[in-house]
């Protein structure tokens, strides 16, 4: 049965997987590889994902404007089991979505930009199988 606002949840991780395609091009293309630019746009693949599932799980007040994934996390941890495993990548991943958005703001190397890349998309595979969207 297909969730009244499927459209809209649609939409976020069709964004989310956007954000994570424009970071893997980067990453496969770009030279010298942007590694704060890379994990920024994980950061936010992540965030637009866990956002769809606030649409999916109905939670009250809508959409909070906040960038901080743990935190966004627990507004939805009595809806749904959320694993330690994606604990800890939207712990790691929430740093980016600050810090990298100003220069010299964090350095990042090629192991912890794979990292980023591996935990988005784990969390946005993780929103598509709880919202049964592809």
């Amino acid at each position: 049965m297909a969730h009244e606002h499927q459209q809209d949840i649609q939409a976020w991780l069709d964004y989310a997987a956007t954000d994570l395609s424009v970071a893997h091009t980067l990453f496969d293309v770009h030279r010298p590889q942007p590694y704060e630019i890379i994990c920024y746009h994980c950061q936010q693949a992540a965030e637009k994902a866990i956002k769809g599932l606030f649409i999916f799980f109905d939670l009250p007040g809508g959409i909070p404007k906040k960038h901080d994934l743990s935190f966004l996390l627990n507004q939805m941890q009595h809806k749904t089991i959320i694993s330690k495993e994606m604990r800890q990548h939207a712990d790691m991943l929430s740093v980016y979505g600050i810090v990298s958005r100003y220069p010299n703001g964090i350095s990042v190397d090629e192991g912890r930009t794979r990292l980023a890349l591996q935990y988005a998309e784990s969390i946005l595979n993780w929103a598509k199988e709880l919202t049964d969207c592809q």
